[in-house]
């Protein structure tokens, strides 16, 4: 895989993890429950990017976009430099759900407000945050499935952005997505989680899944910093080792 195949998350030691880096491209689930980080990871994806020159555009599902700019200026990340340049394309998206059985129509349309924001340039990186708000309230999984899999295909297909969606899981759970089938729509899977070391949170982040690429799948710690974002230290085991140490 050349080097030019593959797309910064803004994140160093991930993109060692992920083999170099996302494929150019393709689209990728960051998951986890509420409050570890998946928005921060997105952002930081997207900075990366804007840093370089890049088009890029932010989708919110749920929360305000002037909330989510004004956290991340808690960080020391203004995108509002980058709006007023012209390189980031912040947007909100509500979708009701009580019709979702017309997903093709409402997945086209998904799609085509994504490429008028654009209004015909090229856009090198695209967040859906989270992609769960999309499909809450569908009862038929069939329905949900199709649905998020004609966006993710269209998406790729139609605008050629590397793609990232986070998806917030239930606290407590053993799975990787909301609905239990977005983990096989994505071409790799991040998962950021918390453990509790000796009465204290440690957060936590693996790749679950990188296809067409090795990857290194061990669990690392990681901090969020001002100015840097995600911050990746040694790994779970190393930590736990110097815990038994230091008993």
């Amino acid at each position: 895989m050349e080097l030019s195949d593959r797309v910064s998350t803004g994140i160093p030691r991930l993109d060692k993890m992920l083999g170099g880096g996302l494929l150019r491209g393709r689209t990728y689930l960051i998951t986890g429950e509420t409050g570890v980080g998946k928005t921060i990871l997105s952002l930081q994806f997207l900075l990366e990017g804007l840093r370089n020159g890049e088009r890029c555009i932010y989708v919110s599902l749920d929360e305000r976009i002037d909330g989510v700019l004004k956290g991340a200026l808690s960080l020391g990340w203004n995108f509002w430099d980058y709006v007023d340049q012209g390189l980031f394309f912040p947007f909100e998206f509500r979708l009701f759900t009580s019709d979702l059985k017309r997903f093709g129509k409402e997945s086209k349309a998904f799609v085509d407000a994504i490429e008028k924001i654009a209004h015909g340039r090229q856009i090198s990186r695209i967040v859906l945050d989270p992609i769960s708000a999309l499909a809450i309230g569908a009862r038929e999984e069939f329905i949900v499935r199709e649905y998020l899999r004609e966006i993710i295909n269209m998406m790729e297909e139609r605008i050629g952005a590397t793609t990232m969606l986070t998806c917030d899981i239930p606290t407590g759970s053993n799975r990787l997505s909301r609905f239990g089938f977005e983990e096989f729509l994505s071409s790799g899977v991040i998962v950021l989680g918390i453990v509790r070391l000796r009465g204290k949170l440690l957060k936590t982040i693996y790749v679950r899944k990188m296809r067409w690429s090795k990857a290194d799948s061990a669990i690392y710690i990681f901090e969020i910093r001002p100015i840097e974002g995600i911050v990746i230290r040694e790994s779970l085991s190393e930590q736990l080792d110097k815990s038994l140490i230091e008993m």
